[in-house]
């Protein structure tokens, strides 16, 4: 039973995981979009994405992340192209913080009105048990 429970909060922290740090692949045919990464060393800081129409490359999204003095992941965020303004136009942001055994997620939509990443803001708090399994402390949205 204990088994089974840790399993499900491995599996579902897993979706959650891919499905946030991932999501410029939803819905993509991989023919389809065409990515661009902008690398420090070996880290990749910034990701954008191009939609590909008959050979012509259209931009659709761009990513920016940042990182602690380890390498963790520490933001993301992502910004849709506006091509009548011509403009990188602010999409969501994803803050992590690392403390101790616990790994905090904030996820938040940007506000055109307010220009701040201030709507739709959902946390989520994993702690990481003795076998490096995740396990959902908390979800607020």
């Amino acid at each position: 039973m204990k088994t089974n429970v840790i399993l499900k909060a491995v599996v579902m922290v897993a979706v959650v995981m891919a499905s946030v740090l991932n999501f410029s692949a939803n819905a993509m045919n991989p023919t389809d979009y065409v990515k661009n990464e902008e690398m420090s060393g070996e880290l990749v800081t910034a990701r954008t994405i191009f939609r590909n129409e008959d050979g012509y490359l259209f931009r659709h999204l761009r990513y920016t992340y940042g990182y602690d003095n380890e390498n963790r992941v520490i933001s993301k965020e992502a910004s849709k192209w506006d091509s009548v303004k011509e403009a990188w136009v602010p999409y969501f942001k994803l803050d992590i913080e690392y403390t101790g055994d616990e790994v905090s997620l904030s996820y938040a939509r940007w506000n055109s009105k307010d220009n701040a990443y201030n709507d739709n803001i959902e946390t989520s708090v994993y702690e990481l048990n003795h076998n490096d399994a995740t396990l959902m402390l908390a979800s607020v949205k």
